[in-house]
C-alpha cells in the first residue's frame, strides 16, 4: 500500500470481515469483544455471544500466536451464525501501534 507521508494508513479491526455487506455485519460492540478476547484468552479457547440487534451469535476460537514484522500476531477463527446460515473463517490479526488487533491477509506479509 503506497501513501504520502502523514497520511494515515486504513486499518481494519480484527472481526470486521464477518458479514461486511450482510446482515451479519459486527457492530462496535462486537469488535470490541473481539478485541478483548484476542487480548486475554488463551489459544484453544472459545468465547461465544449473541447479538440480540442483529440476532447473530459469533464465536471466536483462539489460535496460534507468533510474530510478524516484529509485531505480535494471532490465528484465530471467528464463526457466524445467522438465521439458519453458518460461517466460519480462519482469519488473523497483528497488534498496531495503538494497541489494537488489526486484520492482515497473511499472504501479503513478507515474514
Amino acid at each position: 500500500m503506497s501513501g504520502y507521508a502523514g497520511q494515515p494508513k486504513l486499518e481494519l479491526l480484527a472481526g470486521i470481515e464477518a458479514g461486511i455487506d450482510s446482515d451479519t455485519a459486527m457492530t462496535v460492540s462486537d469488535l470490541l469483544r473481539t478485541q478483548e478476547i484476542l487480548s486475554s484468552e488463551r489459544t484453544g479457547t472459545v468465547k461465544t455471544w449473541y447479538n440480540v440487534d442483529s440476532t447473530t451469535l459469533y464465536d471466536v476460537k483462539v489460535g496460534k500466536h507468533y510474530t510478524a514484522n516484529q509485531r505480535p500476531c494471532i490465528a484465530y477463527t471467528l464463526t457466524t451464525k445467522h438465521n439458519s446460515k453458518t460461517e466460519s473463517q480462519q482469519l488473523n490479526a497483528c497488534m498496531n501501534h495503538d494497541g489494537q488487533w488489526i486484520s492482515i491477509d497473511l499472504n501479503s506479509l513478507a515474514l
